[in-house]
């Protein structure tokens, strides 16, 4: 009852709102769910984690970090508390049902948290490849800012790779 992303950022949010639907067990596990990401401001991800990230600088907020927060969904829009029992407060409504008489609520109730990693807490990674941080070291400011740094607020310019006319222009009659 384990699923795993490596880079949650690149999956939807329906996908994954869909594959908690597919987590289930009778084997007494309790399904669970682990991701890892980089940032990125255009993602679904970041509404996700937004309470553990600092909005005015992009950076993880370091008292929050690991902290656990309880959440629902309705409707594709998440209900946040503190707590199991805040949540189920504000989301009255979804719960107060015959269906759930016999059901224990605090059960239907998600509890997440962000951890904020980087490279430099990965020595394992360090020792054996230590190319990995010159690689992240020479990135361009920005893109240096969000791989290495962890900086939730840093957009790229999406012409900074390539000249999107340019290489559509390699698949026409015509050119610029």
């Amino acid at each position: 009852p384990l699923i795993i992303f490596d880079e949650l950022t690149h999956f939807t949010k329906r996908m994954f709102i869909y594959l908690l639907s597919r987590n289930r067990s009778i084997c007494g596990i309790k399904p669970y769910i682990r991701a890892t990401c980089n940032p990125d401001p255009d993602s679904w991800v970041l509404e996700l984690i937004q309470w553990w990230i600092n909005e005015d600088t992009g950076y993880p907020i370091p008292e929050r970090d690991g902290k656990i927060r309880y959440f629902t969904i309705d409707k594709g829009e998440y209900i946040w508390g503190d707590t199991k029992e805040e949540v189920k407060e504000k989301a009255s409504y979804l719960f107060d049902k015959e269906e759930f008489k016999d059901i224990n609520l605090d059960e239907l109730i998600k509890s997440i948290t962000f951890i904020h990693g980087t490279i430099y807490g990965n020595k394992k990674l360090l020792e054996t490849n230590p190319s990995y941080l010159s690689n992240l070291m020479a990135q361009e400011d920005d893109e240096k800012l969000r791989l290495l740094e962890g900086n939730w607020k840093v957009r790229m310019d999406e012409l900074c790779l390539f000249d999107y006319s340019s290489v559509n222009d390699i698949f026409t009659n015509y050119f610029d």
